[in-house]
């Protein structure tokens, strides 16, 4: 009695899609904004409580006057340099807008603002904050409000931006005849990657590797920008036609290598941001053995 053959070529052909399938759906879930449980958007990872905590809220709200503060300051108090020897130039205080490094601090003072608004919200209302022993065996899933995605999002940028505008411009940028080194120039392109550690060191909740594609894909936008506005005639604050002189435009293939530059160095940064958090969760549960269970839930939901 023969043995049916099996069809080998019909199983791979029907094995790929299938396999093809769950790695789009799982690549799908990585970039979600859905975390599981949403309050610990509003917690320190240090805290005792599941509640948030006024210590956090006094926190949140000195990062959010300083950020303004110093945010205010840059724009107010834009000037020429003290080396600067080129022709008399007329400042503009609105091409403060056209600067990479003044759109990473929009985006901090927004995600402060956001993070801000979280920690009142929950806050202000009833929530369960506590675990039940069956919910930390099989946790419960919870529906991720609107401004906490919105808030993760300008956090993950916000961080990536940081980083990346600190680096670029100490590296390739500065210049000592155009650029004066000050409170506020150190504050700026210094105190923010400063910052956000700080943030990735205080906050308990999770960085997923995915959502570096959100940074990368604002650092590309912000190379469009840079494009149309000088194909525009757009000038930056000395009326020379590239913003950053690395993003020259009328260069095209050193502009575009830049871009690209930028792009991957996004890519790493957030990388190394994702690996400071999972250090700050493993130094928390062994901080606390006893809520070791619990501090296993501020890791990604998929």
């Amino acid at each position: 009695m023969k043995l049916p053959r099996l069809d080998l070529s019909m199983q791979k052909k029907t094995c790929r899609p299938a396999m093809f399938g769950r790695m789009w759906q799982s690549s799908r879930r990585s970039l979600r904004l859905d975390h599981s449980p949403p309050h610990q958007f509003a917690c320190c990872q240090w805290q005792k409580s599941q509640r948030p905590s006024t210590g956090y809220l006094v926190y949140r709200w000195l990062v959010f006057l300083a950020v303004i503060c110093v945010g205010i300051a840059s724009f107010a108090c834009q000037r020429l340099p003290r080396r600067y020897e080129g022709p008399p130039v007329k400042l503009n205080y609105f091409k403060w807008f056209i600067y990479f490094t003044n759109w990473g601090f929009m985006l901090i003072a927004i995600q402060s603002a956001l993070a801000l608004a979280v920690v009142h919200r929950y806050r202000a209302q009833t929530y369960n904050f506590s675990y039940e022993e069956e919910d930390v065996l099989t946790p419960r899933r919870f529906n991720t409000p609107l401004l906490c995605r919105m808030y993760w999002l300008s956090h993950n940028v916000a961080t990536d931006l940081a980083f990346v505008i600190t680096l670029i411009y100490w590296t390739l940028v500065y210049d000592p005849k155009l650029h004066d080194i000050n409170a506020l120039n150190l504050l700026v392109h210094g105190g923010n990657s400063m910052l956000m550690v700080c943030e990735l060191l205080v906050t308990a909740h999770p960085l997923r590797a995915a959502h570096a594609l959100y940074g990368s894909a604002v650092g590309l936008t912000y190379g469009v920008f840079s494009a149309i506005y000088w194909a525009l005639g757009g000038t930056d604050r000395f009326n020379l036609p590239a913003i950053y002189p690395p993003l020259n435009w009328d260069k095209p293939g050193p502009a575009f290598g830049f871009v690209a530059l930028c792009a991957t160095v996004l890519m790493f940064v957030h990388g190394c941001a994702t690996c400071l958090v999972a250090l700050r969760l493993r130094l928390a549960a062994r901080l606390r053995p006893a809520r070791a269970q619990s501090d296993q839930l501020t890791l990604p939901t998929h």
